[in-house]
């Protein structure tokens, strides 16, 4: 076993140093180090999770050379802490000498430099090596320029064939010229017919020749971008779900659109410009040396202009792209200003802001409009100056052989000339291509790091492989469990602590804002930055795999999005093999097979976009029913009723009792009468357990809960709910 303080302040160094932001605290909260020491494998797994690969190994000090290029390193010290191996000075006086600092020190000081003496006396030979450990393919590796290439070196076989079949196109482009030549210089001058013909028939068949490897070209370039963007559209799902709850909630959703339609565009540079120009540059590796061969002087005269067009744009890449900064943040702004639309469009229509969200459309628009004209009036300048050197390769060559022929009529021939020019500007293109490919390549960057802004994010830990997954029975224990939403932020939770038996009917109660919610998205593994233990069946839940735990809690909260499908898909989704008797079993649970049969085509009623379709008591019945499905052993009914009628209200809590059988239930409701039938209720006030209690311990004693129970029913008290007497306390 190791110690864990001074293992993890030596990690957490070697993290940062790879580019893994962490923290002692946060590390024992996320992997449950609790105790003072932890086995070297748990460790170990630990930083494999994280991305780095952690190798152990002894070394004598005869052997310290092996660790040349191998740092930074951890070498254990004989109290049991650590040491960060920085480097290796080889050739001193005093032989090899590492230079090391402890774990605390600054990050910039490295303040211990071990020769043999002091190494044999103060380590013991245990050596920790770490690497920032990648696959090509690794989900884990950060979205980069690499990232994009490794997907394109996965189809290197169609990539062969690209190259082949542009190696024989840039072989056959070479023969208009040298038609040229010989139709001009040969057939036209000697009137020879049988050279004509010839030439027709190897310019029919080259022409066959041609159709057929441009066609497979483009076929297998068609290819390698299909399975590209398949594997983008796998890769972009698994990232996003992979994200935890509370990214959606801080970030606008038609922002996180805007960035991830960026991946098709860097998609579409990779297989289109990037590669169409990388196969042209063949061209120039062909050409050039036949045009030096035809002339020299006008091979650097056309060079030369080719390059100096390149300068120019190259020259204003810079400024281009960052008017095209500009562009990509005001389309943000816009995006997101019609996808807020869109989703709040019953409240725009209900309170008439048809107007004000029509202007403030209008302000952004004008916004984007104002961000392309200053891209275009900018990307202009290099256009115009531009034409010169376009129009002088082709213009100024052909003036200056024509003087050269007229210097020394042996330097060209009309066909020659002819050839020369055709292979000239096939020989400039990709350079030309190629400046313009490093201009676009500043709006590519800032795509990648638009997309990767969203798809590096954080992932949720998950522990999927790794956690516990015992059977869970529904004991729930929270122990001083604090947590807060945003570093500075008001507590939401303050030290709350209690203990729910399994088959417990726990009613959660309090004001807005007393952290309700906040106790079941803990529950769920939602937020995991809390402080104190949360126990489920025992285990802690920072141990436990979190997708075992989810299936074995179900949630039903006041608003509950149904998928597009038939009613009978939406209830069993959760466990698509699920037979139609337990499909009926969970509606009839719900109290939702009495509205499901009245429907024409019952369970396979298609829901439209949102279950418009249905009213809010009947979607809310079907989420219950779709949160029973797994038969989990807890389920959280957060506010389930609050938004419903009475007659809806009814229903489900008709069948309560029911879904409670067997089942531990925490029911949030503002609405005390949905708590009068549970076991224990908790009443939270700001963040704190202020009491717990059965309905009638907390009507005697409790402030808060007489209160709110009898501001819910000064009209009704008369009825005695509870059919006992409760004093009424002044």
């Amino acid at each position: 076993k190791l110690n864990c303080s001074h293992f993890l302040g030596a990690f957490v160094h070697i993290a940062t140093r790879t580019g893994i932001e962490t923290t002692q605290d946060e590390l024992r909260r996320v992997y449950a180090l609790v105790e003072d020491e932890a086995p070297a494998e748990t460790l170990i797994g630990m930083a494999r999770e994280l991305g780095i690969e952690l190798r152990p190994m002894q070394i004598e000090w005869r052997s310290i050379t092996q660790l040349q290029g191998a740092f930074p390193a951890m070498l254990m010290l004989r109290d049991g802490s650590f040491l960060i191996a920085e480097g290796m000075v080889a050739d001193t006086p005093q032989g090899p000498v590492i230079l090391a600092r402890d774990a605390g020190a600054g990050a910039d000081e490295v303040d211990i430099a071990l020769d043999q003496q002091r190494f044999e006396r103060l380590c013991t030979g245990d050596v920790i090596l770490a690497k920032r450990h990648y696959r090509l393919n690794e989900s884990a590796q950060p979205f980069s320029m690499r990232w994009i290439v490794s997907q394109l070196l996965l189809e290197k076989t169609v990539l062969r064939d690209i190259g082949l079949a542009s190696i024989i196109m840039t072989v056959f482009s070479l023969f208009p010229p040298v038609l040229s030549m010989i139709v001009l210089d040969r057939v036209m001058v000697n009137h020879s017919y049988s050279t004509l013909a010839v030439m027709c028939g190897a310019v029919v068949l080259l022409i066959v020749f041609e159709m057929i490897a441009g066609y497979s070209r483009r076929l297998y370039m068609e290819v390698m971008a299909t399975r590209i963007d398949g594997r983008l559209s796998l890769y972009l799902l698994d990232r996003m779900l992979s994200l935890p709850l509370d990214f959606f909630e801080r970030n606008p959703t038609g922002l996180i659109q805007s960035k991830l339609s960026k991946i098709y565009q860097i998609r579409s540079f990779l297989t289109g410009k990037l590669l169409q120009t990388a196969l042209d540059l063949v061209v120039v590796a062909i050409v050039v040396p036949i045009l030096f061969f035809l002339n020299w002087v006008l091979t650097l005269t056309v060079l030369g202009l080719a390059c100096m067009l390149a300068f120019i744009v190259y020259y204003y890449a810079e400024v281009v792209g960052k008017r095209f900064k500009a562009v990509v943040a005001a389309e943000q702004r816009k995006n997101t200003h019609l996808v807020e639309s869109i989703y709040g469009i019953k409240t725009i229509k209900s309170l008439a802001l048809e107007g004000r969200r029509r202007g403030e459309w209008d302000a952004r628009v004008a916004q984007s409009v104002e961000a392309r004209f200053a891209l275009g009036r900018t990307a202009n300048i290099p256009q115009t100056i531009s034409v010169p050197f376009e129009r002088l390769i082709f213009s100024g060559t052909f003036l200056l052989g024509a003087y050269l022929t007229l210097v020394d009529p042996s330097a060209f021939q009309a066909g020659s000339l002819m050839a020369f020019i055709m292979l000239g500007n096939r020989a400039t293109q990709p350079i030309i291509q190629l400046a313009q490919l490093m201009q676009d390549y500043g709006e590519i960057k800032e795509a990648i790091e638009e997309v990767g802004s969203v798809v590096n994010a954080q992932p949720e830990l998950t522990r999927i492989g790794t956690g516990l997954r015992q059977p869970i029975s529904g004991q729930l224990t929270f122990s001083d469990v604090s947590f807060r939403y945003a570093p500075g932020a008001p507590l939401a939770l303050d030290e709350v602590s209690f203990d729910v038996p399994t088959g417990t009917f726990l009613g959660v109660m309090g004001r807005s804002g007393s952290g309700k919610t906040t106790i079941t998205r803990l529950l769920q593994g939602l937020n995991p930055q809390y402080e104190g233990i949360i126990k489920v069946d025992g285990m802690d839940l920072r141990e436990i795999d979190l997708q075992h735990l989810r299936t074995c809690i179900g949630v039903v909260g006041q608003e509950n999005f149904l998928f597009s499908g038939t009613i009978r898909e939406n209830i069993g989704i959760a466990k698509p093999h699920a037979s139609f008797s337990e499909i009926v079993r969970v509606a009839q649970l719900a109290g939702a097979e009495e509205f499901i049969e009245r429907l024409p085509q019952g369970y396979d009623t298609m829901l439209s976009e949102g279950a418009a379709n249905l009213s809010g008591g009947q979607r809310q019945r079907l989420a219950i029913a779709r949160a029973l499905i797994l038969d989990p052993p807890i389920l959280i009914l957060d506010e389930a009723t609050s938004a419903l009628d009475a007659e809806s209200e009814a229903i489900i809590n008709a069948n309560l009792m029911r879904i409670a059988q067997g089942r531990t239930i925490i029911c949030v409701s503002h609405r005390l009468a949905m708590l009068v039938a549970a076991d224990k209720i908790l009443v939270l006030e700001k963040g704190r357990l202020d009491d717990i209690g059965s309905h009638r311990e907390l009507l005697l004693r409790n402030e808060i809960y007489q209160h709110m129970w009898h501001t819910q029913n000064r009209s009704t008290e008369a009825m005695n709910f509870d059919r006992i007497a409760i004093p009424h306390h002044q």
